[in-house]
């Protein structure tokens, strides 16, 4: 009889330890699931929408999170974007941060400034590999903006037309060879030279940043490019 009495208590021990790891995971699940996508956003004066109406809204970072497909779960942004900065800027002031914070998704759109401030493609381009190899990661999906066709933005007016051209394509092609070689998503806005063209309201009044309408579209293009990529991955 005692050891029966031993044999129920021992099943009713075993029985509540089960209950309660079953109950523990159901919980892990659960706040796993409540937890939002964490969004950084990499980059200069675009990062924080300027020449946009209302930044903090119409900028195509804030517009990305809002078009992200993350459900209930929500996305959480920080957008560590510094006006002005160059990749180096970049590298030194806001990756550490980017990386200390273990993000789901990184957006980074660097190059025009270098580009003006005469850094060398060589430097950035070993400066972008840098970048590229700290973020990447499991956990983290990184997206990269190329350079949009320079000679459309009346801010390079008075530049030799054909060689800013061969420039911008010689820059772009470091871009997107660094992003192939570190598992990065490319979004190729030199490829849609041909539809800005067609429409110089997507540049605001200062000739350089895109207006609130440009910033939508390359919002638009940022989102296609992360869907695509994910449909391509899809098992």
């Amino acid at each position: 009889m005692a050891s029966r009495l031993k044999l129920i208590a021992a099943i009713a021990v075993v029985g509540l330890l089960a209950l309660g790891a079953a109950s523990w995971w159901l919980w892990q699940g659960r706040a796993a699931a409540a937890t939002p996508v964490l969004y950084v956003a990499l980059g200069a004066s675009d990062a924080v929408g300027v020449g946009a109406d209302q930044p903090a809204a119409d900028g195509w970072v804030p517009l990305v999170r809002d078009g992200l497909p993350t459900g209930t779960r929500g996305t959480q942004l920080v957008n560590l974007g510094i006006d002005g900065a160059t990749l180096a800027d970049v590298l030194s002031q806001e990756m550490p941060i980017a990386v200390d914070t273990h993000p789901d998704l990184v957006t980074l759109w660097s190059g025009v400034n270098d580009l003006r401030d005469g850094v060398s493609l060589e430097t950035f381009g070993g400066q972008l590999d840098s970048l590229l190899g700290r973020l990447g990661g499991a956990r983290t999906r990184v997206v990269v903006l190329d350079l949009p066709d320079l000679r459309l933005l009346p801010a390079f007016n008075g530049q030799d037309s054909a060689a800013l051209d061969a420039t911008v394509q010689r820059w772009n092609a470091v871009i997107a060879a660094a992003a192939a070689r570190h598992g990065a998503v490319l979004v190729d806005l030199y490829a849609a030279r041909a539809e800005f063209a067609h429409h110089p309201e997507y540049v605001s009044a200062d000739g350089l940043h895109p207006s609130s309408a440009g910033y939508r579209r390359i919002a638009d293009l940022v989102l296609k490019a992360i869907d695509n990529h994910a449909a391509s991955t899809a098992p």
